[in-house]
């Protein structure tokens, strides 16, 4: 057989082999969008817009604090997982002993949040169950099927989080089925669905491996970890911040409509993460030679923009002529984000990036960039809002801010690439 036949059947096998792994992966994203858009829709019109934007707000806390979850370790634990399976244990035991540290901080931390926009609207019981949720079972859950992933196991990656999705998504059947009630009666129902999941998640999912604590690594590790955390919060920060930003300087009703308008959005970036894992995982692969990866990533942007847009302008058409297609709640909310058409992409692309400051080992770089963008976008944001209240005028304006994040994202991250390569 000659060298080019060779090369050619290697190339054959490598794609196909990739292919098998993002439908893999697709598989398991592509029922998880389904379970969570049941889950969402209902939930959506259920719960009134006002309950919807406090319920909605309290997550957003939780999720921006769970960046610092196990300070970081949940993201080396995969590295391991994918390039030296032997740490893994060692690395694993570093997450789960900072999540006993980082747990009772993180809810010591949502106290103020608590105090300055929900006290009186909410009862505080139910709303550190909704953080609790966030900093400790949903993190823990996302880390196991991490570690399937760096694996290999994509199939089994992908069913730990279908099978956490379902649950939650029979949560919230039960809540409706049960008549709905107030926000308080919800989140009994979104605690026990959480723990539940957990459960059958370190049963069925946990790796074949001992974890380990090691002080030695901690020090070693502990100041990377902080940084992937530190960048990782900026980065939830920039889809989190603003539901806290438009719940203090409007009301509960219109933090309702924003908060679907932008869960919508985020139902696109849900593929995107699945082909992320795969990438970002070739790339570590591919070791030195990661710079000549440059003009295919610069393609894979392209993608990126056009799948994004295609996928919300879609949504868009659907809802023209059927306004009452996902409910009413979710028709006012369509007045909204039928206007932010290129909001996905950006944000979507803003993530992508996160990602290679990662692979190309930026993370003070990744964390200082993530905080300046996402300063950048709470102040103009807060600047729009203080200035509108029209919906169209706010729809255009948050498709001109994300598009100048995302400028300035990418002329950051290809600073830094270039650089590292001309060195």
């Amino acid at each position: 057989m000659s060298l080019a036949a060779t090369a050619e059947g290697f190339f054959h096998r490598g794609f196909l082999r990739a292919v098998e792994n993002y439908c893999k992966l697709m598989a398991g994203t592509s029922a998880r969008l389904g379970l969570q858009a049941v889950y969402f829709f209902l939930l959506a019109n259920t719960l009134s817009l006002a309950d919807m934007g406090l319920f909605a707000g309290a997550s957003a806390v939780g999720l921006m604090i769970a960046s610092f979850a196990g300070f970081g370790f949940g993201s080396y634990a995969f590295r391991a997982a994918a390039g030296r399976p032997r740490l893994l244990g060692r690395y694993l035991g570093l997450f789960y002993g900072g999540l006993a540290i980082t747990t009772p901080i993180g809810i010591v931390a949502s106290l103020p949040f608590f105090f300055l926009l929900f006290e009186g609207a909410m009862a505080l019981p139910a709303f550190i169950g909704i953080v609790l949720v966030e900093i400790l079972l949903w993190r823990m859950l996302e880390t196991l099927a991490m570690v399937q992933n760096g694996m290999g196991r994509f199939a089994a990656g992908a069913l730990a989080i279908t099978m956490a999705a379902a649950i939650r998504c029979g949560g919230a059947i039960a809540f409706a089925a049960a008549g709905g009630g107030d926000i308080g009666q919800w989140v009994l129902w979104y605690v026990a669905s959480n723990c539940l999941a957990l459960s059958v998640g370190l049963v069925a999912f946990y790796p074949p491996v001992k974890a380990r604590f090691s002080w030695r690594l901690l020090r070693a590790r502990f100041r990377d970890g902080l940084m992937f955390s530190l960048s990782y919060f900026a980065l939830n920060a920039q889809g989190q911040a603003d539901k806290l930003i438009v719940l203090s300087l409007t009301d509960a009703r219109f933090a309702g409509i924003y908060a679907i308008s932008t869960r919508i959005l985020e139902f696109t970036a849900l593929p995107f993460r699945s082909f992320y894992t795969l990438y970002t995982r070739k790339l570590f692969a591919e070791g030195k030679r990661i710079q000549n990866a440059l003009a295919r990533t610069l393609k894979v942007e392209g993608a990126i923009l056009g799948l994004s847009t295609l996928a919300i302008a879609a949504l868009d058409g659907a809802l023209w002529f059927w306004p009452n297609l996902l409910g009413p709640n979710v028709a006012v909310a369509a007045h909204l984000f039928m206007l932010m058409l290129m909001v996905p992409a950006f944000r979507n692309l803003i993530e992508f990036h996160g990602e290679l400051f990662f692979v190309h080992g930026r993370m003070t770089a990744r964390a200082v960039i993530a905080i300046a963008l996402v300063t950048l976008n709470m102040a103009l944001l807060a600047l729009l809002l203080w200035t509108t209240r029209d919906l169209v005028a706010i729809a255009l304006g948050l498709n001109a801010i994300y598009g100048l994040l995302y400028v300035l994202s990418a002329v950051a991250l290809y600073r830094f690439i270039t650089a590292g390569a001309r060195a």
